[in-house]
């Protein structure tokens, strides 16, 4: 069986996306370390490669789980830990949108989806912004779709050595700093 097509508005750059976007960074969660870089090289190579997401600059947040229930809860009404919630922006204001991720959502689970932390980690962060791209997961074939472009994506940083480095310290490791 072949794994389903990556959508043709995928495999293209456009116009729009040559210039790179701002990336602002926040991490609340003090166990998690990497180089800010490495995340605005992961958005910068989405954005050269085939997306078209709104123009603008884009927001990210490391939030820690107790933040992420609350986010969820708000905005969702689901109070669950969840490991992604993207907010799309306003082009008007020069603004792509939001991509909230779950470092504790990618620790408890790597392992078992056979990545490693920073890949789990980094699948969220493409997740999103595919969700700012316009694709969806709510219908099993909107899900299939998703899943190929995100293992699509997953792929291309892996072989363009643009993996964020991601690192989870242990509490021990917290304390001494």
């Amino acid at each position: 069986m072949h794994p389903p097509a990556v959508p043709a508005a995928m495999t293209s750059m456009t116009e729009a996306n040559k210039s790179p976007r701002n990336v602002s960074i926040a991490n609340a969660v003090a166990a998690l370390d990497f180089p800010k870089g490495d995340v605005r090289t992961l958005f910068l190579l989405m954005d050269t490669t085939a997306f078209k997401i709104p123009g603008g600059d884009l927001s990210v947040a490391f939030l820690t789980a107790d933040e992420m229930c609350r986010i969820h809860g708000k905005f969702l009404e689901n109070d669950t830990l969840t490991d992604v919630i993207t907010f799309p922006g306003d082009p008007a204001m020069h603004f792509a949108g939001e991509i909230c991720v779950s470092p504790d959502c990618a620790l408890a689970y790597h392992g078992e989806h056979g990545m490693t932390f920073s890949e789990e980690l980094s699948l969220y962060l493409i997740h999103g912004y595919l969700h700012l791209f316009g694709l969806n997961d709510t219908s099993e074939k909107e899900t299939v779709e998703m899943r190929a472009v995100e293992n699509f994506c997953l792929s291309l940083l892996k072989t363009s050595d643009s993996l964020p480095k991601f690192s989870y310290l242990p509490p021990a490791a917290l304390k001494k700093s």
